[in-house]
């Protein structure tokens, strides 16, 4: 098995017609590095805005007055509005050409950056990051396909990992840039700092990238999609208002739970007895895609714990300036290229299965780590934690492609792509409402926990050594240490968390076993 073969990194569907086709006409010299590069580009200005968002959520939590469960929809919205698009990324560009899609898409995202850093309501930035996700969406799939198609057929792979190593930079510096920023300016730069990202990469693709013709026939199921939209747009909105509504104890959430599940149903049941279903069924009967879209939402639920939860905790509960907190994130995208060129440098010698019970476990251990922290954890602590935690989750992404994709069918491949992306970004929004919840109430319980033991009876205040602030017989001295068990409590919340999406990463870690190991000779059918 080798990286040529594709079975590490190559899912972009082709046709032996296509395939000739290609081959005739690839481009050569500068052509196709201006190719290569404009592909990378639109995909990197979305994974650099993805993840500079992450550092500035402290300072945007105190612009707005916004609690930690409402500053998560600034990830949340955006997610949400990727998943709308990122199911029909196929479709519009089969009907509407890919370069007239992909620079639209650029187009609307430039747009909405600035539009971001413009809001001055947390609705109006929820509502734009939205709008950011729906364009956004489809720069990383076309992104891809854009890139490989400047390669050979039988050198795909290595295009895939040229722009997956190119992509991830954008990860990699988004923390880094994304303090800097806020800490010498303010955080609404953190977007509008993409907007020549965003023109740069605009220019290129629309001087280098062909004009290919849309297709009028093509088709698109609307009542399945708007079904499945329904059912997983529902389902999101539930998630994310579930704990501040108290759950189901709340209308609201009964009717979303509600509308979730009729729209599933009848996506199901439409796609059974249509002709042409938006998803056809056939898809699910290949073992190999099913459990990769299961592994997908354990995947997508961890990936989300950087972004939301590391940089409130550094800042406000470590204390760490954000431009420290962004360069300690950064680790994290070191180790995610690290592991990417490994991969597909020895790919060879490797089982994806093994690989992916290497980087659950990897993620498992770090997690637990990551569990034991307290407010005064150390740099080097979280330096190490984060490199394991980019190493494991590479090598877990990487692995579930390679397991999803390897068995299916190639006519199955552009409808299966679409499904695991949109499932994938499921997973996020998953994560992040289950964050949130045991923020929310593991933070109450702590509370009343460590509250109990504030009292005159106990003996620690008359025989420890503890700040003389901390006085339980003026509103001064009650007020400290009110404080102090307000902060201590969101640690222990924290921590909690942490371990929650450790716990995933080990009950994830056994499905690997039940995966078909990837054959040369059936890979890309």
């Amino acid at each position: 098995m080798s990286i040529r073969s594709s079975t590490w990194f190559s899912q972009v569907p082709m046709t032996a017609a296509s395939v000739n086709a290609e081959a005739s006409a690839l481009p050569t010299g500068t052509r196709r590095i201006l190719i290569i590069l404009a592909g990378m580009g639109g995909s990197s200005v979305y994974e650099f805005t993805w993840s500079i968002a992450g550092v500035a959520l402290p300072h945007m939590q105190g612009a707005f007055s916004a609690t930690p469960d409402q500053i998560s929809w600034v990830m949340t919205s955006f997610i949400m509005g990727t998943v709308v698009t990122m199911a029909c990324s196929g479709w519009l560009a089969a009907r509407f050409g890919t370069k007239r899609v992909y620079l639209v898409s650029i187009v609307g995202f430039g747009i909405s950056l600035f539009m971001c850093g413009a809001a001055t309501t947390l609705f109006e930035e929820v509502a734009w990051r939205l709008t950011q996700g729906v364009f956004g969406a489809a720069l990383l799939p076309l992104g891809q396909a854009i890139t490989v198609s400047a390669y050979p057929p039988e050198r795909h792979g290595a295009g895939t990992a040229v722009w997956t190593i190119g992509t991830i930079g954008g990860a990699i510096m988004g923390p880094v840039v994304g303090g800097v920023v806020v800490e010498f300016m303010s955080w609404p730069w953190v977007f509008y700092l993409n907007i020549p990202l965003a023109i740069i990469a605009f220019i290129i693709a629309s001087t280098v990238l062909p004009k290919d013709e849309p297709h009028d026939d093509v088709r698109l199921d609307v009542f399945g999609f708007a079904a499945i939209m329904v059912a997983v747009t529902s389902f999101q909105i539930l998630l994310t208002r579930g704990e501040r509504l108290d759950w189901f104890a709340s209308t609201e959430i009964v009717l979303e739970c509600g509308l979730s599940i009729l729209a599933l149903y009848m996506f199901i049941v439409h796609s059974l007895t249509t002709e042409r279903p938006f998803f056809r069924p056939a898809l699910f009967r290949d073992r190999n895609f099913s459990l990769g879209l299961i592994a997908a939402i354990a995947n997508g639920a961890i990936a989300t714990l950087p972004l939301v939860v590391l940089p409130l905790m550094l800042e406000q509960m470590a204390g760490y300036p954000v431009l420290d907190a962004g360069l300690l994130l950064a680790p994290r995208g070191i180790g995610l290229v690290v592991v990417s060129i490994l991969l597909a440098r020895y790919d060879a010698y490797l089982r994806p299965r093994y690989v992916m019970v290497a980087g659950f476990a990897l993620t498992f251990v770090s997690g637990m780590a990551m569990a034991e922290w307290t407010a005064d954890v150390s740099t080097a602590e979280i330096v190490w934690v984060n490199i394991a935690q980019g190493v494991g989750g590479g090598a877990v992404f990487i692995a579930i492609n390679v397991l999803t994709f390897s068995t299916l069918k190639q006519e199955y491949k552009t409808e299966g792509l679409a499904i695991y992306y949109t499932v994938l970004f499921s997973g996020a929004t998953i994560g992040i409402a289950a964050i949130v919840a045991v923020l929310t109430r593991m933070g109450q319980v702590a509370h009343s926990v460590v509250g109990a033991h504030i009292n005159p009876f106990n003996e620690r205040f008359r025989l420890l050594a503890l700040p003389e602030t901390w006085d339980l017989n003026n509103l001064e001295g009650l007020a400290a240490l009110q404080r102090e068990v307000a902060r201590q409590a969101e640690m222990i919340a924290y921590a909690d968390s942490f371990l929650a999406a450790a716990i995933i990463a080990l009950v994830a870690l056994p499905l690997a076993f039940f995966f078909r190991d990837p054959k040369p000779e059936t890979a890309g059918r």
